[in-house]
């Protein structure tokens, strides 16, 4: 057996891919195993290229290394030079590759795919905080361990910030179909680029197929460029979410940190599909509109929300992008109202936002719910949600305020398309206009076994001026009444706050 500068003594090979062979061994010093990649160099290549790819390596375990203490990233112990090549020493990682995951498994749960992408994002942030770019983000390089991990590995085309660039004729930066477009441009990247590449990895474990696949690199490339993702088939709530990150255009693609925000409430809760809306309509009732795009149909929550189900219950969360001025709030009231002329006037909007924390008290919950509620600690401005950990008895509100009276009317209509197909392929539900709340209102109800026991979910949908307002409860009891008493009194709350 292979003993490198007589310490680290390969066992066994572990895996390969595209730059290099991974290899179980034993470090003889310290009696431990480890898990050591050893770079493979084409027999063809002439001297300056040898010398490159070692350096590329170099400036992987360099990069890694600065990382080593992160939870979710592959800890670099040692690199050496053995026989003129370079071979990084890890820590040995027992588990699967989030690629081999799918292809022993099929698709992954939607709410473990949201945990992953929430683990991937916190080592990428702390990778771009160093100044690091990963640039090869895809299910090979997600690591699920035997003891709960998920861990980013593989710096080997990593981008350092004060590293000299190194030229890479012939190389491809990345693997086709996790490539950001900006990349396939030549254009300048950052941050965005590996957002990117992480969006087409968990579009890829919960769809069980890659966004762009093709039957060629080439026509793979070409579809990241030119065309939209599969559409999904699987990801329920996270379908909005994948879109705001596959944004071709970097400066439109959802932020980081919104992302994550979206990712927990989808880890912790069951998946339920949005209404849809048209990017073109939101782009002319947002201010700040300066040109027109493509028409291009999108989930909202690619735009501006997105559907999140939490545990028993739903909460639309509602996000605007960088150049979107779309606001979350609750309805209001103001039917159309009638001059002395008799006729109708205009309905008077809401100009700021409001918070769906402040609109019911923890006290007033529980006087509902007849039993303890204690808010959740996933709160935005938005949306806000009171739970009973002991039977799962749960309350979820959330508040939209859009630009146009227009505007709130299309979400309640799509919302109404969404809930009509929702009845038809949900045995025992039932949707109604109602209650008397708003401008305008529907219901929908359902019953399931959750948690071992029978639960009644009731979701009120309605809209004041321009106003959105979602109210979900799910219950051990049957019946609409306590769900349609909380609909009044958010009513009335958010009529305070005008």
């Amino acid at each position: 057996m292979t003993l490198l500068v007589g310490r680290y003594r390969l066992l066994s090979q572990l895996g390969q891919g595209g730059m290099g062979t991974v290899w179980q061994a034993m470090d003889e010093l310290l009696r431990q195993e480890v898990a050591i990649k050893e770079v493979r160099l084409p027999p063809d290549l002439d001297e300056a290229s040898r010398t490159e790819l070692t350096e590329r390596t170099l400036r992987e375990a360099r990069a890694a290394a600065r990382l080593r203490s992160h939870p979710s990233i592959v800890t670099v112990l040692d690199v050496v030079l053995d026989g003129g090549r370079p071979w990084i020493v890890m820590e040995l990682v027992r588990g699967r590759s989030l690629d081999q995951a799918v292809r022993d498994d099929g698709p992954l749960p939607v709410p473990q795919v949201a945990w992953i992408g929430l683990r991937m994002l916190d080592a990428l942030g702390a990778a771009h905080a160093s100044g690091i770019l990963h640039r090869d983000v895809k299910p090979a390089n997600v690591m699920l361990t035997d003891d709960g991990r998920v861990l980013l590995t593989d710096f080997g085309i990593a981008t350092v910030a004060g590293d000299a660039a190194i030229t890479q004729t012939g190389l491809l930066t990345g693997s086709p179909g996790y490539i950001a477009p900006e990349r396939l441009r030549g254009e300048s990247d950052g941050p965005p680029a590996d957002l990117w590449s992480l969006g087409a990895t968990l579009f890829t474990a919960v769809e069980g197929s890659a966004p762009f696949a093709r039957a060629n690199p080439s026509a793979i490339m070409a579809a990241a460029l030119m065309q939209e993702p599969a559409p999904p088939r699987l990801a329920g709530p996270l379908s909005p979410v994948l879109a705001a990150i596959l944004e071709k255009d970097p400066v439109r693609r959802c932020p980081s940190d919104r992302a994550a925000e979206w990712l927990n409430a989808i880890a912790q809760g069951v998946p339920m599909t949005g209404p849809t809306l048209n990017r073109e309509h939101l782009e002319h009732t947002a201010p700040g509109h300066r040109h027109k795009r493509r028409r291009t149909p999108i989930v909202v929550g690619a735009a501006i929300a997105v559907a999140l189900a939490v545990t028993a219950g739903v909460v639309v969360l509602v996000q605007v992008l960088p150049d979107r001025s779309v606001a979350i709030g609750s309805p209001v009231t103001p039917r159309a109202a009638s001059s002395a002329s008799g006729s109708p006037k205009a309905p008077v909007l809401f100009e700021r936002d409001i918070e769906a924390c402040e609109l019911l008290t923890t006290a007033k919950v529980r006087a509902l719910s007849d039993r303890p509620m204690k808010r959740d600690a996933f709160v935005v401005t938005t949306a806000c949600s009171w739970v009973n950990a002991a039977d799962m008895t749960r309350l979820n509100i959330q508040v939209l305020r859009l630009n146009t009276v227009s505007s709130a009317r299309t979400f309640q209509q799509e919302m109404v398309k969404s809930l009509k197909a929702r009845k038809k392929h949900t045995p025992g539900s039932s949707l109604r206009k109602g209650p008397d709340v708003g401008d305008e209102a529907h219901t929908f109800a359902k019953q399931e076994t959750a948690f071992g026991a029978m639960m009644y979910s009731t979701e009120i949908y309605f809209r004041m001026s321009n106003m959105w307002v979602t109210i979900i409860s799910q219950r051990r009891q049957p019946g609409a009444t306590t769900t349609n008493q909380t609909a009044k009194l958010v009513e009335a709350g958010i009529n305070r706050r005008r």
